[in-house]
């Protein structure tokens, strides 16, 4: 076992949009990733993820919606829904999905 501490993994994540495995639990992965700037649309056909806000402020685009999430606030995005991910200041989030999702998704 091994303590985790978010707030120095933050320090330690350097690049946007490149996600860091921290742990592995039943088939799912725990990911963090820094976002500042926006992400291209892309797709997940066969894995739900989760995003969870550690720090900052993320903006998740559907074809349908726009949702705002603050620290501290998540959101389920179900496969197949086409989303893109973006922040106007540096954002850390943390990804929940299953260990073979493609976290880069397939574009749009």
């Amino acid at each position: 076992m091994k303590k985790v501490n978010f707030n120095e993994l933050m320090q330690e994540v350097r690049e946007a949009f490149t996600p860091v495995e921290i742990s592995r639990i039943d088939g799912a992965s725990i990911r963090m990733a820094k976002i500042h700037g926006e992400y291209r649309w892309h797709v997940h056909p066969d894995e739900d993820e989760f995003f969870f806000v550690l720090k900052g402020e993320l903006i998740i685009e559907t074809k349908e919606k726009t949702f705002v999430l603050k620290e501290g606030e998540g959101i389920k995005i179900p496969k197949r829904t086409p989303h893109r991910s973006k922040a106007e200041v540096e954002t850390f989030v943390l990804l929940f999905e299953p260990t073979r999702t493609n976290t880069y998704g397939v574009p749009v």
